[in-house]
């Protein structure tokens, strides 16, 4: 008996394969970069504080003179050169003036009449000066007799009469400048400066005006300077004004020794 035939065995139905889920779509903006290609703009660095400056090596300029000099002419540490003339004024001794100006500490021993108004008078050899300040130097003498108070007075043909030009109180030092022989001890000033080796003291005032002889008056008893000091200017002269010499005059000759030329 042939063996039976087997039933087809029917083939198996495959699984339905889902459909793919489809990838997002990007938006079409695109994102930032990451990683831009150009550098950043960096925010402005504060201005750095400067240092301070150091001090500087030099020494500073000093002020100008609180004073106006006027007419324009050479300065000089005093009017009074030793050649200039001089008389005694109000005095019973007989002392040689000339030491208060003679760039020396040579003492100069003034003893008042009754008036109590001792000095001198004195003409400069320039004829026509300006001046702006008064030093006194101590003598050898005591402190006793050092001056308290000045009266300086000028005197120009203009006029024809002695105009109080400055006067004040005085407050010398009490150092001492010696008495070296009969000549004293050399000066040695500058139109902005007295000797700084002599104990003495400065006044400066305002004076423009032209004096062709000054007066210095230093009230009381008896009075002791060894130096007198009258800082300014020469001024050269025009014509027609008295002269000593040609440099004297602006321009010119002095004629005679006594007159500018034109």
């Amino acid at each position: 008996t042939p063996a039976p035939t087997p039933a087809p065995t029917p083939a198996p139905t495959p699984a339905p394969v889902p459909d793919p889920t489809p990838a997002p779509v990007p938006d079409p903006t695109s994102p930032p970069t990451s990683n831009p290609t150009s550098n950043p703009t960096l925010a402005p660095s504060p201005a750095p504080t400067p240092a301070p400056s150091p001090t500087p090596t030099e020494a500073p300029v000093p002020s100008p003179m609180p004073f106006n000099t006027g007419p324009t002419g050479t300065a000089v540490a005093t009017v009074l050169d030793p050649d200039s003339t001089s008389t005694r004024v109000g005095i019973t001794n007989t002392p040689d003036t000339t030491r208060a100006y003679d760039a020396t500490t040579s003492k100069l021993l003034l003893k008042a009449n009754p008036a109590g108004q001792p000095g001198f008078d004195v003409t400069p050899v320039w004829p026509q000066t300006i001046v702006h300040g008064i030093r006194v130097y101590t003598s050898s003498d005591s402190i006793s007799r050092d001056p308290t108070y000045f009266i300086l007075s000028g005197w120009n043909d203009v006029n024809g009469e002695w105009q109080v030009i400055a006067e004040g109180g005085l407050s010398l030092p009490s150092g001492r400048n010696s008495h070296r022989n009969p000549l004293g001890h050399i000066t040695l000033s500058t139109p902005t400066q007295g000797d700084p080796d002599f104990y003495h003291e400065e006044v400066l005032f305002e004076n423009t005006q032209l004096y062709s002889k000054y007066r210095v008056i230093f009230p009381g008893t008896e009075r002791c300077v060894s130096q007198v000091e009258l800082p300014g200017l020469k001024i050269c002269s025009g014509a027609g004004v008295n002269c000593a010499e040609s440099a004297h005059c602006c321009s010119g000759m002095c004629l005679g020794g006594t007159t500018c030329s034109a």
